[in-house]
């Protein structure tokens, strides 16, 4: 009887164990389907790790979405639509994200506005939003300045999104200066982004952080942009990238007949690497330029364009050379007093290697660019040193100087600065380019083989297609003809010049 009852005792015992336990463990995830706004707060209150909140297809507008309860790491709290694109929003419709680990997958804002700050912001850390596009979401008036992506928080990503008609002032997507780390944009559609003439800061993606402000600052955004579309994305026609700090990653991007270039504007330990540039001939369509410290730039595709690679002169900033000095001194966001900076850092130890570059109408490759720009104004005087340069290739077909290379004035008050040596080795200029300069060995020349072309030339980059970036949503309206939105250019803005002639640079 004693075993008999022992047994009965240990089965009770166990059962009511794993009932306990089961009890404690994690509760299963729920979907909360959102049917109208007056429902949307409550859902995302009452959301834990792992839940889902669903919003009814259809149209929304003036609905803020405000998330304020996030998951964990391997249990995000997931924000989507009923079916992707799906919930259009419009109106002053935006996201704000102030929890961490949240996705928001699949939502479509179009044809709205808003007034300030940003309509996608990301205000916490390790937050994903997927599958959503914003197309001609832009206001009255052109001076209305607001971002449509703003990061401001640690680890978060934009991915298969799709960006359109962007036509006012600010970035397309920037971030904060301080406290926003590994960042990153990828497998993303920017697509027909008009002009506007003389409106700086409206790059299509601008990154700031330590590097902006203090030079020798070893700290970074650490952002990341790679596998991006650029096509026809013009803004401000300067800057399509813009890098404005350290520790930075631009990688197989493609970038189709857009004015402008990618460029490291300012900041060190930056790397801009298998991006594929097609100018195609357009007016203001740019190449690769840069400026900073320990930078490395290579293994790009650039065609059709008005320069190749510019790598630019530094600013002189310790001392006016000449009464007429204009120092540039900018707001610190770190410190209370202002600062003043050179308005292009010197490049010091780049690497620049294994770039192709094909058809462009002006310099393929520029070392010392811009050499007593706005002179003397501005002191933009400091050569470039201690860069390698090798194994680039300059097919040209046209003539004249493939390469030229600054050479410093010896009067005064320029004879005094001297630069380190830059190392060129195994260069080659293909067809009928020449050396202009300082620089002579190097560089190899070579006739044009009798079966290359430039599609076989290009094809081994794997230039990106529409059907490879964005929304699979929106790839899918695309092939049923279903998504004619992404053709409709947005109307250029016709401000006259003087009301925006005093905007600064960004």
């Amino acid at each position: 009887m004693r075993g008999s009852l022992g047994s009965v005792t240990l089965r009770v015992a166990l059962a009511v164990g794993g009932l306990i336990a089961a009890c404690s463990g994690p509760l299963a995830a729920r979907d909360h389907f959102v049917e109208g706004p007056g429902q949307l707060p409550a859902a995302l209150k009452a959301a834990r790790a792992g839940d889902t909140v669903t919003l009814k297809n259809g149209p929304w507008n003036d609905l803020k979405v405000v998330v304020n309860r996030g998951g964990e790491p391997d249990k995000p709290v997931v924000i989507r639509a009923e079916t992707p694109g799906g919930v259009k929003l419009g109106g002053a419709s935006s996201l704000e994200i102030n929890a961490a680990h949240v996705t928001v997958d699949g939502f479509w804002f179009h044809g709205g506005a808003i007034t300030k700050g940003a309509v996608i912001q990301f205000k916490s850390h390790h937050g994903v939003v997927r599958n959503t596009a914003i197309t001609d979401y832009n206001p009255a008036s052109f001076e209305t300045e607001y971002y449509w992506v703003f990061f401001d928080g640690d680890d978060n990503r934009i991915e298969r999104c799709f960006f359109k008609g962007k036509n006012h002032l600010q970035p397309l997507i920037g971030n904060a200066i301080v406290d926003s780390r590994r960042n990153a944009v990828s497998r993303s559609y920017f697509k027909n982004v008009p002009y506007v003439a003389d409106a700086n800061g409206r790059e299509i993606i601008r990154v700031w952080g330590s590097g902006k402000l203090e030079e020798r600052d070893e700290d970074g955004a650490y952002f990341t942009i790679e596998h991006n579309l650029f096509d026809r994305a013009d803004e401000e026609g300067t800057e399509i990238i813009s890098l404005k700090s350290n520790h930075n990653v631009v990688r197989h991007n493609t970038v189709i007949a857009t004015r402008g270039g990618i460029n490291i504007r300012r900041g060190n330990f930056n790397t801009v690497e298998q991006n594929v540039v097609l100018g195609q001939g357009i007016a203001g369509a740019q190449g690769l330029r840069m400026s900073g410290r320990n930078n490395v730039v290579r293994g790009n595709f650039v065609s059709g364009c008005g320069y190749g690679i510019r790598v630019a002169c530094g600013e002189f900033i310790a001392s006016a050379l000449t009464p007429s000095y204009v120092p540039d001194v900018k707001p610190n966001g770190r410190k209370t007093a202002d600062v003043r900076i050179p308005t292009y850092p010197q490049v010091k130890n780049l690497t620049l290697s294994d770039n192709v570059l094909v058809g462009i109408s002006g310099p393929d490759l520029e070392v010392g660019s811009s050499y007593k720009n706005h002179w003397p104004e501005s002191q933009q005087i400091l050569l470039p040193e201690g860069c390698v340069i090798e194994n680039n290739r300059f097919v040209r077909s046209q003539g004249g100087a493939s390469v030229l290379v600054t050479v410093a004035e010896t009067a005064a008050p320029l004879g005094r600065f001297t630069f380190k040596p830059n190392t060129y080795r195994g260069n080659f200029l293909v067809g009928s380019g020449r050396v202009a300069g300082a620089a002579q060995a190097g560089f190899a020349t070579m006739a044009i083989p009798a079966d290359w072309s430039e599609a076989n030339e290009r094809a081994a980059f794997k230039p990106l297609m529409a059907g490879d970036v964005g929304p699979e949503w929106v790839i899918a309206l695309r092939r049923a003809g279903q998504f004619s939105v992404e053709d409709a250019v947005s109307p250029e803005r016709a401000e006259p010049p003087e009301a925006r002639k005093n905007k600064r640079k960004r």
